[in-house]
């Protein structure tokens, strides 16, 4: 769908973006994760023509094009870490007034505007002025706002900051059925949760420079492994040796706790608990998360 090439971005003499080069895929959600002050927003400005880049490229469709043309703004939409709405204007006259800016036909903005309505879930909230809205609700009509004039490919940039549980549950679902009807979605964040429920691949930023990309499940398995716990009543360290050999795992002690790693660690399960029958006190099974994947992966860059 789009791809960027070499992009590179200098403020005053400090680069915030350096060479960056992806690609996203037609009917994917690709998520650039990061901490604050990776370069994420300033990739978003840039991608949506807010700003200019310093050195690179974009290409739409393997072509190359400019951000601040027409012909790619009409298939891409925008939705902004904060929500871009008319707070004095109603739910309804916000999508009214965006359509005919698109200059969509007269006759079908009433019946678009219900179907986007409908898919933030704010029918029955339609008539009030958006001031009067709580963030999470602000947030949706903001995506929705995005999609007027049927962007194929939508950019979003943190959508989920600030809001609390359940309006980020909402909005992770509202995301999720965009990706299910075909459309490609890029997305940045700093929720790791976020990031692996709803992208189907990912790019790790750090100081403005590309680290990783792949699955998040690649990513998992590329910076971090599952892992058990063990507490035991008897020292059995010639039995874990022999163990972890036969079952091509590694094992190490973390205080007054034993630590077993490797692939495929659920199928193992039940050799580990057989050959240290008896001498099991405390026994934890932890799946990797993407969080403790990136942390590990920043201690790592940082040393």
């Amino acid at each position: 769908m789009i791809s960027i090439r070499d992009i590179s971005k200098e403020f005053d003499g400090v680069r915030a973006l350096d060479k960056v080069t992806l690609s996203v895929m037609k009917g994917e959600t690709f998520g650039v994760i990061g901490p604050n002050g990776a370069g994420k927003t300033t990739l978003i400005r840039i991608l949506t023509g807010q700003i200019t880049p310093s050195g690179g490229e974009i290409l739409l469709d393997g072509e190359p094009v400019n951000p601040i043309e027409s012909r790619y703004r009409l298939r891409v939409g925008l939705v902004p870490q904060e929500p871009a709405l008319y707070g004095r204007l109603t739910a309804r006259e916000n999508l009214v007034l965006l359509a005919r800016l698109y200059g969509k036909e007269e006759k079908k903005i009433s019946s678009k505007v219900d179907d986007l309505l409908d898919l933030a879930g704010l029918e029955e909230h339609a008539a009030r002025q958006a001031r009067f809205y709580s963030r999470g609700m602000k947030q949706r009509l903001s995506l929705v706002m995005g999609l007027v004039h049927e962007p194929e490919l939508i950019y979003m940039d943190e959508p989920t900051s600030g809001l609390d549980p359940e309006a980020r549950s909402a909005l992770w679902e509202l995301i999720l059925h965009l990706a299910g009807e075909g459309r490609s979605i890029f997305i940045t964040t700093h929720n790791m949760e976020e990031a692996d429920h709803i992208c189907s691949r990912l790019a790790i930023l750090v100081d403005g420079s590309l680290k990783e990309e792949g699955t998040p499940t690649e990513i998992k398995g590329l910076l971090g492994t599952d892992r058990i716990e063990l507490q035991l009543l008897h020292d059995r360290t010639a039995d874990l040796d022999a163990l972890c050999r036969r079952l091509d795992l590694s094992w190490k002690s973390e205080g007054d706790k034993i630590v077993v790693a490797g692939v495929e660690l659920p199928d193992r399960i039940p050799d580990i608990v057989s050959a240290l029958a008896g001498s099991i006190r405390n026994f934890h099974y932890r799946e990797v998360t993407l969080e403790d994947a990136f942390l590990r992966f920043m201690r790592e860059a940082e040393e």
